[in-house]
């Protein structure tokens, strides 16, 4: 059975405080993007120190490293070439919290380009193996509707292409929904089907366009992830790795069908309540699995 994880900066900034909340539901696993204001890539030796003592004070693990690599403009040679050099800090960050995983992207896509330059993107990759290799450790493909990979397509083609078994599938449906070339591919199932066998971890949170059709975050079980059935398919496939909230909504969007069950949450306050309430509504999704 799959395990539940949190973006902690989600929740708060103080790492404490988000290992709290979500040990209150059951959660296994954190996933860190930013503690304490600082990117992972620039924690110093002693911030993952207390890092460590922290997630373990609270029974918890540390799932993925939530890096930003692969996060900049492909035709920059020196900006690819200094993200390299993050996926190193960030795999030696993980190493040292135990981790197997880094999560990364594959380039700015700012104009949504038809064509993607997969070539390019390849050889600008070239690296990526012998660093994973060196570092013994995975990195996660996220698919992320502002980067060349941002649909379950773009992520089993650019696997494809790559043919590298330390680079693997983070799933993201929330993501998918929100990248146009992604309109004739339903994240469930059709794009969860073509990403499930390289797949090592999830992103949670949910999606779906407003009165003006502009695709917006919503909260869990609002969205057309549909996220039950989602659920469901993971339990049924035998997904034994984490599932991670990122909350990415704020209590003044919190849908009116959801108050009388989650409502009281929200006292908490800022991320704090939003991040409670689709906790919440994980933790009881995942207990009425069959």
């Amino acid at each position: 059975m799959f395990k539940l994880a949190a973006f902690t900066d989600e929740i708060s900034q103080d790492l404490a405080r988000a290992c709290q909340v979500l040990a209150e539901f059951g959660g296994k696993g954190i996933e860190i993007r930013a503690v304490w204001d600082t990117r992972p890539e620039d924690l110093s030796d002693s911030q993952v120190a207390e890092i460590k003592k922290i997630v373990a004070d609270h029974g918890l693990s540390v799932c993925s490293i939530g890096s930003p690599f692969g996060k900049c403009e492909l035709d920059d040679s020196k900006a690819v070439a200094h993200h390299m050099d993050i996926l190193k800090r960030c795999a030696d960050i993980a190493r040292e919290l135990d981790c197997p995983l880094v999560r990364g992207f594959a380039f700015w896509d700012p104009d949504q380009a038809d064509q993607k330059p997969w070539k390019a993107m390849v050889k600008a990759y070239q690296p990526v193996p012998a660093i994973l290799k060196d570092k013994d450790i995975l990195l996660g493909l996220e698919n992320e509707a502002s980067c060349y990979v941002g649909t379950a397509s773009h992520i089993r083609t650019f696997l494809d292409l790559l043919k590298c078994d330390r680079v693997k599938a983070v799933w993201d449906p929330a993501n998918h929904i929100h990248d146009p070339q992604s309109i004739a591919i339903p994240a469930f199932p059709d794009g969860y089907q073509l990403v499930r066998d390289d797949m090592v971890h999830v992103h949670v949170k949910d999606a779906g366009p407003d009165e003006a059709g502009v695709v917006q975050n919503r909260f869990m079980g609002t969205g057309l992830v549909h996220w039950e059935n989602q659920l469901q398919a993971l339990k049924n496939d035998g997904y034994d790795g984490y599932i991670s909230l990122e909350t990415h909504v704020r209590a003044e969007e919190f849908p009116p069908e959801l108050e009388d069950t989650y409502g009281h949450y929200l006292a908490a306050g800022g991320k704090e309540g939003a991040s409670k309430v689709c906790l919440a509504w994980l933790s009881d999704a995942m207990a009425a699995l069959t």
